[in-house]
Formats: structure tokens, sequence, C-alpha cells
């Protein structure tokens, strides 16, 4: 049965944890959904309940996101990173801690990530890896940032940095990026791009392409896109 605990003061600082072995590590799961308070971490909830079947413990959290009164970067970012801090200091049994994100919310993970060494890895499924490669006319990225429709392009670039795993460039944990073939919402050639980057800057990534699957079958737990986050999560774990 999983537990609600916050990890902060505010409402959508919360997350749902699943007990499960202490020699497994802990996965926590940053769902997305645009960075709008439209989506929740019901999204990861088949994922989770999935990986702590298979004896993982398993974090599955929230964050504050657009839409809620006053959120814009940085507070989706600070709170992922709160959450996977808690994860860490209180959840994780001795066997590390794995971050396991989809498509927006690989943003938010592999951003915060990067500032944490001490993890054992960070999975992208489907993830929005650079927001500069992805282009300024991304309504979703201008609300993320509170930009003005005529906001020119210099500060549009430097204000994306902000978020951007690119950007973040050269960081030390390992990334694990998986991308559809066949995904129609974010590119699998942002990817491409991130790993490519990723490659000229020594650091430990790897790409996994899925044939034949798009961008939300990571989400069902019997999808070759799930089936590719368990191996992901077995080769961090070995290490």
């Amino acid at each position: 049965m999983a537990r609600r605990i916050f990890y902060g003061s505010e409402e959508s600082q919360h997350g749902h944890f699943y007990p499960g072995d202490a020699d497994k590590p802990l996965i926590t799961l940053v769902h997305g959904g645009y960075w709008r308070n439209l989506y929740s971490m019901t999204m990861e909830s088949k994922v989770a309940k999935d990986l702590n079947d298979r004896g993982y413990p398993v974090w599955n959290v929230e964050y504050r996101r657009v839409g809620e009164p006053g959120v814009v970067w940085p507070i989706l970012g600070d709170d992922v990173l709160a959450a996977i801090d808690y994860g860490t200091d209180k959840l994780a049994k001795g066997a590390g801690h794995i971050v396991a994100a989809h498509s927006a919310g690989a943003t938010l993970a592999v951003w915060a990530a990067a500032q944490r060494p001490d993890l054992l890895g960070v999975i992208s499924r489907g993830g929005v890896l650079d927001l500069i490669e992805r282009g300024d006319g991304d309504q979703s990225m201008r609300l993320l940032f509170d930009l003005a429709p005529n906001a020119n392009q210099r500060l549009i670039k430097r204000t994306f940095a902000q978020a951007s795993p690119v950007a973040a460039m050269p960081f030390t944990t390992r990334v694990r990026a998986l991308h559809g073939r066949l995904d129609e919402q974010v590119p699998y050639q942002l990817s491409e791009w991130f790993l490519s980057q990723a490659q000229e800057n020594g650091m430990d990534a790897t790409l996994t392409m899925i044939e034949g699957e798009g961008h939300d079958d990571f989400l069902e737990p019997g999808s070759k896109g799930h089936k590719a986050t368990l191996a992901a999560i077995e080769e961090l774990a070995a290490r």
C-alpha cells in the first residue's frame, strides 16, 4: 500500500511512497504533462505499482505546476530537487537512489540530477532534454517561464537555458535516455541531440530508441518502453 508523504509545506509538495525490499534502490518517479496542473502524479500510478510489485521501493512525487497561483520556473525544478533529496535522506535504505521521469518531468529531473552526483542515475523516458533546441514557439515553455509574447530571441534563449539539461553540462550523474521512435509529442531528435552533447562533454550517457512505440507507451507496464526502463534500472543498480 502506498503512503502519502509531504516533502514540503505546500499542498502539491507530496508524493506516494511504496515500501520495498531493502536491497533494491529507491525509484523516484517524476511525471510529465507540459509542466501544467492539468496533469498529476497519477499518470505514473501503474508504473509505480509494477515497480513495487517487483520489489522496488517507489517514491511517486507531485510538484507545484504551472496553473497554480504564482508557479513558474524555478519553483517546479526546486520542488523536484527537494523531493529527490527527501527520498535520498528519508526513504532510500542504502541500496541507492534512481530517478525515472517522463516527458516534461524529465526536464526537471535531469536538471535536478545534474546537481546530485550521489544518485545512481537518472532515466529520461521521452524527455524534453533541451529547451533551447525545442524552440521558442512552444506555448507550454513560455508559460513555464512567464514570457511575454513579444520577448526577444536573446532573452528567450537565455531564459530557456536556466532549466535545460544540456545547459547544465558537464555533470557526473549518469543519464539513460529512452525515446519512442514514433513519438509525435517530443521528437526523438531531442534525445539524440542531448546524447551528442553529453558525449562531447565526456559524460556517462546512453540513448535507447524504442521501435514501434510513441510518447505515452512508457506509462504502460506491458510496453517495450517500460521493459527498457526496467533494463536501465537494473543496469544502473548493478554498479
